[in-house]
């Protein structure tokens, strides 16, 4: 049990009654205001008769007699509710209570650490409701509904100045607030789903009936969390100084692609009372199909003779099509040139990128079951120079021109894709075009030297 006293217990049930009782109140105070400025006396006999029953009905012991005798008993309680489904529905509400995780990457209403509770029925009596969720300790969070369901002793003698009376009472609330159900009932308003029990479920009548229900307390939790968000005094504050140039800019949070839904229309309070809190409103988060975007590692065959296949063409996408819209140019003047160079630039990054990648992930030596051309071999593995047993390929590594090689290998792969998607330009990917990617890539090769990160980056 929390270290609650009785006096925190019966200060939230005081504070609770005198502003229930002020809002009530309010009205009749400015008639009687009204009435004494005229002098009309009748009027004011009337308006101090009515408000000395407001304060007769919250008074401690009536208000609580009325609300575990009467309300109690036209609420019904619950974390999922009927009435979200159908407002017609006169099906039962639940109390979902489960610790069970869920797995990552989901939500539900059990990742709340505490549910909200939710209630409908004579909207008359939905103070009830308001009352059993009033904060009684603001350090552990506990509500007088957290109290009843824990039988507190706190609670002793609270609800009511006649021990027995407040007894009573409370066990009518923590029946009203449990609302425990052996068989609850659904509505033919409701939906239903048949859940297969058994693999010929369809042959044998088999089926397990789901009726789901509205996630009040959930879908609150998630209103008021995007609403403290959005609305704010901080992220207002910073939204409106971003046009003031003297103001100090801040980032503020900006929530697209929400959806309202409004339950209940003009008259909310008929679904729930957290909905009527709500205006009828609840958010709906983006409910679309993922964009998949093909994914095609990079992996290397065995029996392949060289990296620069198809394979490598997927790989370098991006530059290979800003290379061939300015192919596609008529154009030769110097910034045609700068942007052909550019788009070549783009393509040798990604190549290195990925040659750095199969030098830093692949095991010393791998290179030794597989058919790639030696040349490749020295250049996407050369850790397998320090390996022992390894000195023939460590020198041969050291004494040929194999960048050489690499460097054409790349041309003839480059000249080899704009001749197969230009057919009709094809003549005009020749020897030039040839030494100019050479060129390029002896460039590539140079640079990644002088940045010290070896042959290749």
């Amino acid at each position: 049990m929390s270290g609650i006293s009785s006096n925190q217990v019966r200060d939230a049930i005081a504070e609770f009654l005198q502003t229930q009782q002020n809002k009530k109140l309010e009205p009749e105070l400015k008639r009687l205001d009204k009435a004494e400025k005229d002098n009309d006396i009748d009027a004011i006999q009337d308006v101090k008769e009515a408000i000395s029953k407001l304060r007769q009905k919250y008074a401690l012991d009536n208000w609580m007699a009325n609300a575990a005798n009467k309300m109690a008993a036209e609420l019904n309680f619950g974390t999922h509710i009927a009435k979200g489904v159908h407002p017609d529905s006169k099906g039962d509400n639940v109390n979902f209570r489960d610790e069970r995780e869920l797995p990552i990457g989901l939500i539900g209403s059990q990742t709340l650490g505490s549910l909200a509770l939710d209630a409908n029925g004579n909207a008359a009596s939905l103070p009830l409701a308001s009352f059993f969720n009033v904060l009684v300790d603001e350090k552990s969070g506990l509500t007088l509904r957290d109290l009843i369901l824990q039988n507190h002793a706190a609670l002793a003698g609270a609800f009511s100045t006649t021990p027995e009376n407040s007894k009573a009472y409370q066990a009518k609330f923590k029946a009203a607030l449990s609302n425990e159900q052996s068989q609850p009932s659904t509505d033919e308003r409701n939906k239903q789903l048949l859940w297969p029990s058994t693999e010929n479920a369809a042959q044998t009548n088999e089926y397990t009936t789901l009726v789901p229900l509205h996630p009040s307390a959930l879908t609150h939790a998630v209103f008021q969390k995007l609403n403290d968000i959005r609305y704010s005094e901080a992220n207002k504050e910073a939204r409106d100084n971003r046009k003031k140039k003297t103001a100090e800019q801040a980032a503020y949070v900006s929530i697209s692609d929400l959806a309202v839904k409004k339950l209940g229309g003009t008259k909310p309070q008929n679904i729930s009372q957290l909905t009527s809190g709500q205006g009828g409103r609840s958010y709906l988060l983006p409910s679309l199909p993922p964009e998949l975007k093909p994914q095609r590692e990079f992996s290397l065959s065995k029996n392949q003779a060289t990296i620069f296949n198809n394979s490598l063409r997927y790989q370098c996408y991006l530059g290979l099509q800003q290379l061939f819209i300015v192919v596609r140019s008529v154009k030769n003047t110097v910034e045609w040139r700068d942007q052909r160079k550019e788009a070549i630039d783009v393509i040798l990054a990604e190549i290195l990128v990925l040659a750095d990648k199969v030098q830093r992930q692949y095991v010393a030596g791998w290179s030794k079951d597989y058919q790639l051309d030696m040349a490749e071999k020295y250049w996407l593995d050369p850790q397998r120079a320090d390996i022992e047993g390894e000195e023939v390929f460590a020198e041969r590594r050291e004494s040929e021109d194999w960048a050489r090689t690499i460097e054409q290998n790349f041309s003839l792969w480059l000249n080899d894709i704009l001749k197969r998607k230009f057919p009709s330009k094809k003549y005009e990917f020749a020897d030039a075009e040839y030494t100019e990617w050479v060129r390029e890539m002896r460039d590539a090769i140079k640079a990644s030297q002088r940045a010290g990160q070896g042959v290749f980056i």
